[in-house]
C-alpha cells in the first residue's frame, strides 16, 4: 500500500486527482490510501508523518503549497512532494524543498500517471522499514537501520540512533512485536537491541557500538540464539 496525500483548495481538481489515483491503482493493481486536504495550513496542522507521497497545489489560501512544504521539511525529510500549479515559474523553487517534480494545470491523466510512476519509484527507493515517532516538538521517521537500541523510561521510550536520541511515548510490548522481524531482540525487559550493531556479547553484557548494555539471566539464552540466527541470516 502507498499512502498518498492530495492538497488542493479546488475541490473539483482534488476529486479529479483522486479519480486518477483510483484509475491508476486498478490498471497497475496497486492499493492507495488517500488523504485529502483543502489547504496547506490544514495539511501542516494535521500531518502525522504517515504519508509516502503528496501532490500539493502551490496557490492556496491561508498557506501556499511552497510554505507548507518548507514547514513539512522541518519535521519530515522523506516525504515525496509533487507540486501542482497553474504557473510553472513557481514550481522552479521546488528544489528548495527537494520536490520530486511538478505538474502544470490543467492536469491530464497521462501526465499525472507519469509523475505518479516517478513518485512511486522514489517511494520504493526509500522504502526501507521505518518507524514513525512523535516527540514533544516534532515527528521523526526513523529507518530501522539507524536505531541502535531502544530503552524504556517510565511512560516513554528512548530511541538511541546513529545520530541522536529521541524520546516519545510508547510501550515496549507493542514495539517488540513490530521490530522483531527487523532484527531486534530484547536483552532485558526494558531494552530492545538492534542485533546489527552488536560488537561483543559477554556473559551478562552486550556491547552496541562501544556502549555496554545488560543482558538478564532470563533473556540470555534466547538473546544469544537470536544473535546467532542473525549472524547466520536466519533472523
Amino acid at each position: 500500500m502507498i499512502r498518498v496525500g492530495l492538497v488542493d483548495d479546488d475541490l473539483e481538481h482534488l476529486n479529479l486527482m483522486k479519480s486518477f489515483l483510483l484509475r491508476y491503482g486498478k490498471e497497475q493493481q496497486i492499493h492507495f490510501h488517500v488523504e485529502e486536504f483543502q489547504n496547506g495550513l490544514n495539511f501542516v496542522e494535521d500531518y502525522k508523518g504517515a504519508l509516502d507521497v503528496v501532490f500539493m497545489d502551490i496557490e492556496m489560501p491561508h498557506m501556499d503549497g511552497m510554505t507548507a512544504a518548507r514547514k513539512i521539511r522541518e519535521i519530515d525529510q522523506a516525504l515525496g512532494i509533487v507540486f501542482v500549479t497553474n504557473m510553472a515559474q513557481y514550481a522552479i523553487h521546488g528544489y528548495e524543498v527537494d520536490a520530486i517534480d511538478f505538474i502544470v494545470k490543467p492536469v491530464s491523466y497521462y501526465v499525472f500517471s507519469d509523475k505518479l510512476r516517478k513518485a512511486i519509484r522514489f517511494f520504493q527507493s526509500h522504502s526501507e522499514k521505518e518507524y514513525v515517532i512523535q516527540t514533544e516538538d516534532s515527528i521523526v521517521r526513523l529507518n530501522c537501520s539507524r536505531i541502535l537500541y531502544i530503552e524504556k523510561d517510565k511512560n516513554y521510550l528512548l530511541f538511541h540512533t546513529t545520530e541522536d536520541v529521541y524520546r516519545a511515548r510508547g510501550t515496549m510490548t507493542a514495539l517488540e512485536e513490530e521490530l522483531k522481524k527487523e532484527g531486534f531482540s530484547k536483552s532485558i525487559s526494558g531494552c530492545l537491541v538492534n542485533l546489527k550493531y552488536i560488537t561483543r556479547l559477554e556473559k551478562d553484557t552486550v556491547w552496541i557500538e562501544g556502549i555496554p548494555l545488560p543482558v538478564s539471566r532470563q533473556r540470555k539464552k534466547e538473546f544469544k540464539e537470536n544473535f546467532m540466527k542473525y549472524l547466520g541470516g536466519d533472523y
